[in-house]
């Protein structure tokens, strides 16, 4: 049975971030390519959502167990990947249960098989995950960036430099409609009369 690590009763992460001040001075990790553990494995497999969510961290280098020392200062766990298994994203699924596999010999997680696959095995294990940043609006109103899993790997791949770290993803406002915002002094006709 797994044992779900809950912090939403701290409340989020901006509230968290707002209580420990000093979260702020923690050195972040770059954007990249890790070899990274697999801390904590939950099988999600509800109407509108079916994936594994797994919560990683460092294995190797200078940031190793930045994750863990994260959640042990400052109360939440500051990198999860997604292995979805909706429909139209069944050929992504089998790549990362091969990648399971091939990062980790002698062990094979093939849920496709009678009886499938006990996401719990997954603990422990190591994969390769490139770590991207996207900006998000904290409770202050100040954009920040996160670590984000853009891509859930072979740890070979990794090892290798065989990935492509993402472009920062930045942030847009709910309200953010500048495409329509058309300056009332502007000469030109607009596109739409």
């Amino acid at each position: 049975m797994s044992q779900i690590l809950d912090l939403s009763h701290l409340g989020t992460l901006e509230q968290v971030e707002e209580q420990h001040p000093d979260s702020g001075n923690f050195e972040d990790v770059e954007a990249g390519g890790y070899i990274c553990k697999i801390c904590n494995a939950v099988l999600v497999n509800e109407k509108d959502k079916k994936n594994i969510r797994l919560e990683l961290d460092i294995a190797e280098g200078p940031h190793k167990d930045y994750f863990t020392k994260l959640e042990e200062r400052a109360g939440f766990w500051g990198l999860v990947g997604y292995a979805s298994f909706k429909e139209g994203q069944l050929g992504r699924f089998t790549k990362v249960c091969t990648a399971f596999g091939v990062s980790n010999p002698g062990y094979s997680f093939d849920p496709f098989r009678k009886g499938g696959a006990d996401v719990d095995t997954l603990i422990g294990k190591q994969i390769g995950a490139v770590i991207g940043k996207e900006e998000y609006m904290s409770n202050k109103g100040e954009i920040r960036e996160k670590n984000v899993v853009s891509n859930i790997t072979e740890v070979s791949k990794i090892r290798e430099g065989k990935f492509k770290i993402p472009k920062l993803k930045k942030y847009v406002s709910e309200n953010d409609n500048s495409f329509m915002n058309i300056p009332k002094d502007a000469d030109e006709e607009t596109p739409f009369n």
